[in-house]
Parts: C-alpha cells; sequence; structure tokens
C-alpha cells in the first residue's frame, strides 16, 4: 500500500473547455507503463489524476489466493491521511467503492452507490473529507474464471464533478488510465510470482495443460513423460506456488497472468 500527497490540478470541466488539457492528461496516461516499481507507478498515477482533472485517486485490486482471504495491492494516490484512517476502518476491499466494481462492469458515480450499511456512510464519509466529495468508480474485471477484480476510483472536492456531459471527456479518459493500471498490474504480478515461486516455461506449460482440465494420463501422452513424472513436477511446483493442489496451483497461476482462461 502507498500514498501519496496531490496539490491542486485543473478541474474536470476545464478538459471540455480547453483542447490542451485532454493531449497533457492522455500524455501522462500514456507515460504509466514505463512505472518501473510501485512507487514510481503512484507518482505516475498522481500526475495522471491531476491531468484529467480529479484532486485524488485510489487503485486497488483484489487477487485470489488458494484456501485464504484475496491479497490486495492498493495506492492512494491523495493525501496520505487517508490512507492511514482507511486502513483502520478496514480494507478498502470491504469498501462501498469495491463493491460497486465486484458488481458492474461500466463506469458510475457516488450517485449510484448503493449504502447498505452503518459503515458504509462512515467510509463514504472519510473519504469526502480528503478529496471524494464526488468520485467516479471504474471497474476492470479480469475475467469471471480468474476472480481477479481492480478498481480505479477518481476523486473530485467538488460537488458532482463526474456527472453530465461536461464530465464525458474526464469519464473516457479515467478509463483508459484504468485500462493502463491493469496492463502494468498484469505484468508486475506475472514477473513477481514468476521469480518468487521459480517457476521455468516448462512449469507454466504444465499449468496451462492442468488448467485446460487435462488429467495426468492426458498430460502424459501429451508431453512425451511418464504419469509418475507428470504427478512428481507438479508435487514440485505446488511446493513453490505454495498451494495444495495442482488445480489451486493452476487457478493462482491464472489469477496472476502467466495463464490464459480457456
Amino acid at each position: 500500500m502507498s500514498s501519496i500527497d496531490p496539490t491542486r490540478g485543473t478541474s474536470i470541466r476545464d478538459l471540455a473547455r480547453n483542447p490542451d488539457c485532454p493531449v497533457r492528461a492522455l500524455d501522462a496516461i500514456v507515460r504509466i507503463h514505463l512505472a518501473k516499481d510501485p512507487p514510481e507507478l503512484l507518482d505516475m498515477l498522481m500526475s495522471a489524476t491531476l491531468a484529467i482533472g480529479a484532486t485524488a485517486s485510489v487503485y486497488t485490486a483484489s487477487i485470489p489466493e488458494d484456501g485464504d482471504e484475496a491479497s490486495s495491492f492498493s495506492l492512494f494516490a491523495c493525501h496520505p491521511g487517508f490512507a492511514h484512517e482507511q486502513y483502520w476502518q478496514g480494507t478498502l476491499l470491504e469498501h462501498p467503492w469495491f463493491r460497486f466494481a465486484r458488481t458492474h462492469t461500466t463506469p458510475g458515480t457516488d450517485q449510484q452507490i448503493s449504502r447498505h450499511r452503518g459503515p458504509d456512510a462512515a467510509a463514504i464519509e472519510l473519504a469526502r473529507e480528503y478529496g471524494f466529495k464526488s468520485c467516479l468508480i471504474v471497474p476492470t474485471p479480469s475475467g469471471v474464471d480468474l476472480e481477479r477484480i481492480e478498481m480505479l476510483c477518481l476523486g473530485s472536492s467538488d460537488e458532482g464533478a463526474f456527472e453530465g456531459e461536461g464530465a464525458r471527456i474526464g469519464r473516457a479518459l479515467a478509463r483508459s488510465l484504468a485500462a493502463e493500471l491493469h496492463d502494468w498490474l498484469a505484468a508486475h504480478l506475472k514477473r513477481r510470482l514468476q521469480e518468487s515461486a521459480r517457476l521455468r516455461e516448462k512449469d507454466v506449460s504444465l499449468l496451462a495443460l492442468e488448467w485446460e482440465g487435462l488429467g495426468t494420463k492426458q498430460i502424459s501422452l501429451r508431453i512425451g513423460e511418464s504419469m509418475a513424472s507428470v504427478d512428481s513436477r507438479f508435487q514440485r511446483i505446488n511446493t513453490r506456488l505454495r498451494c495444495a493442489n495442482r488445480k489451486a496451483s493452476a487457478r493462482r497461476a491464472a489469477a496472476y497472468g502467466l495463464l490464459e482462461p480457456t
């Protein structure tokens, strides 16, 4: 989890009034892929957030783990106090913003968020204190099979900043920013898992066959190895991935972007 304190930039409405503003915002967005690590990504997210005309943003992802609660990856491009106080209220995965992201495939504003429980009101009020008086939530699902959900939330200190025709350019740029963040995170997670689990290309190919739904005998015939050898290789992979079985290993590899869903 990282956070940063922004300074006031332009406004969402300026994007429609000044042709130079969308160009500058797009330039900041397309630089996202150049980030070498999460701290640098946070700096670039802050720059893009201000260029779009927002005053704050949060990006978070839920990553399924075998037999455990989902892990998360979060960036707070906003006042650092929000990250600190939100931590004590609960994880962003429990926030009404993220609940919206779980149940929608298109962006929505704070006006569309359902508030079912008392803690929801407290979470929304806390966010309002730190630059999210109005917000735009952009969900980025990674596929039904993978269950990895990502969310970009842009905030503004202006009420209703993301509503109406005047905010259309800002909403379009926000979707582009969410897509760039998604691509960066996919590459980051893939690289991190490969390095931590010491997965070779042959290991990934074996997991891909399991992800296809093939059994030991079918895999044995496909790769020309004995069934005992196939089972032994899976056991080693399971240990390195810290998973209980090969199905869970394949699911984790897919969630981290090493395998494509079938």
